[in-house]
């Protein structure tokens, strides 16, 4: 049992995975959000005119065991469900075919499973990617193959939100040798949305813990003195640190950059696009991928079909309309497939949800990295850190072990490079 305070800047799942990680061992926890509600980039949108939506298609995989460690223990664990439990449905937007595709290399031992085009050979350069030893694109290992297509170029941009001519290999295998797993390659999707599946569970949690969560609280300034934060200014109030206290930022890059100029952090991004129709959905959520068309992938609910483009860099910038009708004509005959009204000449409302700074680009080479403690009681924390892919469950590592870092602080010593020392304010 600890009394130390540990003071946590952003609400996202970072923010909240190192809130619940501090309370679980009964310490103290106020988290600070800069916007109107806590969620980060896992949130539902509740726009004035009732159009309630995610902010985008987020998925998990049962591979992804620290996620469901977290909902397990905010009671959240059973409303993820599988909505393709017979394998992903993969509309080829060029054929017009649509096929099941399994997730697991292990259900690709049923012909009606396996991905289009899938040849001995190709398993050999699956391999090749799963085990590299080297850091290299993802493209260069797997070469012009139909199996590109039909399943590497999808999964690519699905984990990392970036082309496979420029992906890291490595980041990539991380992520593929959790998958290989027998049993780890099933998807699941929050049976009712983002926040009342993940956000609000954890939220309440937390307060029963007696964690504070404090929204429309951004941090302008960290104060510092001797290596130390002893003050955080936000913008009605500077608040200030007991000789115990600790911090956490779980911010993206651009805002630890802001705070704490003399670190190295990534500066290159890549965007995601989500297109929003509200519409007569299904009862059940169902999950289709899409290949040969602009958009990856599409989750149905019973009000609407969320649909994603990731890296989406060709397309971030174009009129918000055209991009809807033009996504619309190349799902709208999939849509049908699956029984929903779905005319490529009616198309519903519409709304585009832009994020040009959706994750870092992810690729093959040398990310600037910060020191996971820079000073010494401030821990970094965030699906950027660290090598693994930019995704929930990385956030929610980063989280924790940001939370472990600083539980231990006190027999180590700080990590911040004695050849890059950082400019401090002293506040007295």
């Amino acid at each position: 049992m600890t009394s130390r305070r540990t003071h946590i800047v952003g609400a996202g799942i970072a923010g909240l995975s190192a809130a619940l990680a501090v309370t679980a061992d009964g310490g103290e926890a106020v988290v600070y959000e800069a916007a109107p509600q806590p969620g980060g980039r896992c949130r539902t949108l509740q726009p004035a005119d009732g159009f309630i939506h995610d902010n985008g298609t987020h998925v998990l995989f049962t591979a992804n065991g620290r996620v469901l460690d977290l909902l397990k223990t905010v009671g959240a664990r059973d409303r993820w469900i599988e909505p393709e439990p017979k394998g992903l449905p993969l509309y080829d937007g060029r054929t017009g075919e649509m096929r099941r595709v399994g997730l697991s290399p292990w259900s690709w031992l049923f012909p009606s499973r396996r991905p289009h085009g899938l040849t001995m050979p190709d398993l050999g350069r699956i391999l090749r990617l799963v085990f590299t030893a080297k850091d290299c694109p993802v493209a260069s290992i797997i070469g012009d193959r139909p199996i590109m297509g039909s399943l590497i170029e999808p999964l690519t941009v699905a984990v990392l939100n970036t082309p496979p001519a420029q992906a890291s290999s490595q980041r990539l295998a991380c992520a593929l040798r959790q998958l290989i797993r027998p049993g780890a390659g099933r998807l699941l999707v929050a049976r009712n949305g983002l926040s009342e599946d993940l956000i609000e569970p954890a939220i309440a949690t937390l307060a029963a813990r007696g964690a504070v969560i404090r929204t429309g609280q951004r941090l302008r300034m960290l104060l510092t003195s001797q290596e130390r934060v002893i003050g955080l200014a936000l913008p009605d109030r500077t608040v200030m640190l007991g000789p115990d206290d600790r911090v956490i930022l779980a911010l993206p890059p651009y805002e630890v950059g802001r705070l704490l100029p003399a670190l190295p952090v990534p500066t290159s991004f890549e965007p995601i696009l989500n297109v929003h129709y509200r519409m007569k959905g299904l009862a059940r959520p169902r999950f289709i991928g899409f290949t040969g068309t602009l958009a990856q992938w599409a989750l149905i609910r019973p009000s609407h079909v969320s649909v994603t483009v990731s890296a989406a860099d060709a397309v971030v910038d174009l009129d918000a309309n055209d991009v809807a009708a033009r996504i619309w004509r190349d799902i709208a005959p999939a849509l049908c497939g699956l029984g929903l009204d779905a005319a490529s000449d009616r198309q519903p409302e519409s709304r585009v949800v832009k994020e040009k700074r959706a994750t870092i680009r992810q690729a093959a080479e040398e990310l600037p990295q910060p020191p996971l403690r820079p000073l010494a009681n401030l821990a970094l924390a965030g699906d950027w850190i660290g090598s693994l892919p930019a995704t929930i469950e990385s956030a929610v590592m980063a989280g924790e072990h940001a939370a472990s870092l600083l539980r231990h602080a006190r027999c180590t010593r700080p990590t911040a490079p004695r050849d890059r020392p950082l400019k401090t304010e002293d506040a007295a």
